[in-house]
């Protein structure tokens, strides 16, 4: 699954519009088949933590969470080694640390 908040980038024909519609799963859903969530345009932010700690927790088979800042839309590599960190080191522990606090998970959580 990847989630993505991109400025510049134009919805596509497919895309849902952005509702207040408010969503309760049931206490025991469970997603077996989810295994790697990239979130591109990643913040700090409540909302969005709670968002993927609710992901965590609901699908049980996911291995890997990676959490990406906003990018440059021309010339970015996502493979590039020497592209700097847009998130620092301190900032990187605290979100760490909100997503698997209390929680049994062992996925992966990469944040650049």
């Amino acid at each position: 699954m990847k989630l993505s908040r991109h400025s510049c980038a134009k919805p596509h024909k497919n895309s849902a519009e952005k509702t207040n519609v408010v969503w309760e799963p049931s206490k025991d859903l469970k997603h077996l088949n989810l295994k790697f969530l990239q979130m591109i345009g990643f913040l700090e932010e409540d909302k969005v933590t709670t968002y993927i700690r609710l992901v965590m927790e609901r699908a049980v088979g996911l291995k890997k969470i990676e959490l990406q800042g906003y990018r440059p839309c021309r010339g970015y590599n996502a493979s590039d080694p020497n592209r700097k960190s847009q998130v620092d080191e301190a900032s990187r522990r605290r979100i760490k640390e909100r997503l698997e606090h209390g929680s049994s998970s062992s996925v992966e959580i990469v944040i650049c």
